[in-house]
């Protein structure tokens, strides 16, 4: 088997990691406080659409490794990351446009400083770990030359026969 086959699978991977780390992280968090977390409905324990997306990350990676033997099955890999985009599009827009929150603008803390509202890291590990479900689809349709492939043993019978036809 050609390791080039796995990349799809090893990508993928590496977008699950990234979404099942970023659910478990908060969405909102306070600055300059260390220990200031904000409770939204993407903090603390998981929600339903957070256990969603772990769960769809695992499908995705799946049908990464499934690519290697059936080439459309990388689209499903594909759709997840875009879904996996949309909710953190969504989280984020959403929490911009809130104006009781104030995201990046000043509010005051009890001990008389001020702190910002600003985004946590699930929504930039949610955004990595669409796009590398999406790489993964991409390479998985895309797909490697393979053993089996007619358009591979055509080329090298093609390539063999006129590497002959020079020689003589």
């Amino acid at each position: 088997m050609d390791r080039r086959a796995l990349l799809p699978g090893g990508v993928a991977i590496a977008g699950t990691l990234a979404i099942v780390i970023g659910v478990h992280t908060e969405l909102l968090t306070m600055r300059p406080g260390t220990a200031g977390t904000i409770e939204t409905g993407w903090g603390g324990s998981l929600n339903h659409e957070e256990e969603l997306l772990a769960g769809l990350s695992v499908v995705a990676t799946s049908s990464a490794f499934a690519a290697i033997r059936w080439r459309r099955a990388a689209l499903l890999a594909q759709a997840v990351g875009g879904v996996v985009l949309f909710y953190a599009l969504r989280a984020v827009v959403g929490y911009s446009f809130d104006p009781t929150l104030g995201i990046y603008t000043g509010l005051p803390v009890l001990d008389g400083t001020n702190g910002r509202v600003i985004f946590g890291a699930e929504p930039y590990l949610l955004v990595l770990g669409g796009l590398l479900l999406i790489v993964a689809g991409v390479l998985g349709f895309r797909g490697w030359p393979r053993a089996g492939d007619p358009d591979t043993v055509a080329e090298n019978t093609r390539d063999h026969s006129l590497s002959e036809s020079a020689e003589t």
